[in-house]
């Protein structure tokens, strides 16, 4: 064997053996609990349970072995700019929330819908979001979140509280990720963009107002993809993907154009961008963070629909 071979084959095997120390097994946006099971043990992977409101007395029940709590309401994933409070936080401020949770750039993080309440999916996907936003590919959502981990009793279940060692994590942000009220405007004017709104039907229609915005209605040239409505009966997963596909048709979503998703406070909006972009494959779809909130606290924007 030559002195070359002998070289490269010590480069490969001191490769695969880094790729099994560090976990390095690519995952998709939605992982299921067998994936996460293969690789709960990997050395850089960092499950996070994803809770809409405080229930932690519920997470320290059961929770999957090692992963760790956040309250998505309470804890700074959003930040109040004005009167708007879904806002993208500070770059400083979401790189030390996100270190906190012991994630660095070589970290691949699970998300997990804790089920708990129906708005978790959404949750989780505007978590999922700006981990996106900020330039963070390794991030997963387990499919069915802790319903379908606890479904097998073959899966392990851990109890009591858990904490992280905070690790330096450093944001590339992407500003395709995210819609301003400027890009808003834009689309209204010339039309470059589809406009998607998330909200329930009658938010939609100007009948029903949430007390985050100002004025009920929609924006001009809307269509409407509740997002209830791309998820299951009990909401902890999405539908079929035939069945979103004819949803999106029946809506008037332009498949493949470049869109953008909004809501009241860019939550439900965000359940809507992940089927957008990660099932439906479209790399042209945005989040309007502020959504309504932050377009009707401008009292000269148009709204349509408006009662």
């Amino acid at each position: 064997m030559t002195r070359t071979i002998r070289v490269a084959l010590g480069i490969l095997s001191v490769l695969a053996l880094s790729a099994i120390a560090n976990g390095a097994a690519s995952a998709q946006p939605l992982v299921d609990p067998a994936w996460l099971r293969q690789h709960l043990h990997d050395q850089n992977l960092v499950v996070i349970d994803v809770y809409d409101g405080d229930q932690r007395a519920a997470f320290a029940s059961r929770h999957i072995p090692g992963a760790l709590f956040t309250d998505f309401s309470k804890d700074p994933w959003r930040a109040r700019i004005g009167v708007a409070p879904g806002m993208l936080p500070a770059i400083k401020d979401a790189e030390k929330l996100i270190g906190s949770f012991g994630v660095d750039n070589k970290s691949q993080v699970v998300l997990v819908p804790g089920g708990r309440e129906k708005a978790d999916f959404n949750a989780t996907a505007r978590i999922y979001w700006t981990f996106k936003a900020l330039g963070h590919d390794k991030i997963s959502i387990l499919e069915g979140g802790d319903k379908a981990w606890f479904a097998d009793e073959a899966d392990p279940v851990a109890t009591g509280a858990t904490t992280a060692q905070a690790k330096k994590f450093v944001a590339h942000f992407r500003r395709d990720y995210l819609a301003t009220r400027a890009d808003v405007k834009r689309a209204i004017r010339t039309h470059d963009a589809q406009l998607i709104d998330a909200r329930p039907p009658a938010q939609f229609e100007g009948n029903a107002k949430s007390s985050a915005v100002r004025v009920a209605g929609t924006l001009q040239g809307a269509v409407n993809v509740p997002a209830e409505d791309v998820l299951s009966a009990d909401e902890t997963r999405l539908i079929d993907k035939p069945l979103l596909d004819s949803l999106l048709a029946k809506a008037g979503v332009k498949s493949g154009a470049k869109q953008i998703s909004f809501c009241n406070t860019g939550h439900l909006a965000s359940g809507t961008w992940f089927v957008l972009r990660e099932i439906e494959g479209n790399r042209k779809v945005s989040l309007y963070a502020g959504s309504m909130s932050d377009w009707t606290s401008d009292i000269k924007l148009p709204v349509a629909n408006k009662p």
